[in-house]
């Protein structure tokens, strides 16, 4: 029979709330829509198509990367 994982396992493995996500999303999402524009006003188009490629980057690194902590050998290279 296997038990659920505590709150501390899943954060351990980079688990967060909403909450969480947004305030660590937010700083670099609107450093990136700032630094795309030399006008302080932009379209609604151009900056969902901007914060799209942003959050689509940031998919992939945490795909490529993991977003908790890994054990040395499972990202060794040699």
């Amino acid at each position: 029979m296997s038990k659920d994982p505590t709150d501390k396992e899943l954060r351990a493995r980079g688990y967060m709330t909403p909450d969480e996500f947004i305030e660590r999303l937010t700083p670099g999402l609107k450093s990136y829509l700032k630094g795309s524009w030399t006008s302080d006003l932009s379209h609604p188009e151009d900056l969902i198509s901007n914060t799209l490629s942003y959050v689509e980057s940031a998919y992939l690194v945490i795909c490529d990367f993991g977003a908790g902590p890994t054990t040395k050998s499972a990202r060794s290279v040699k």
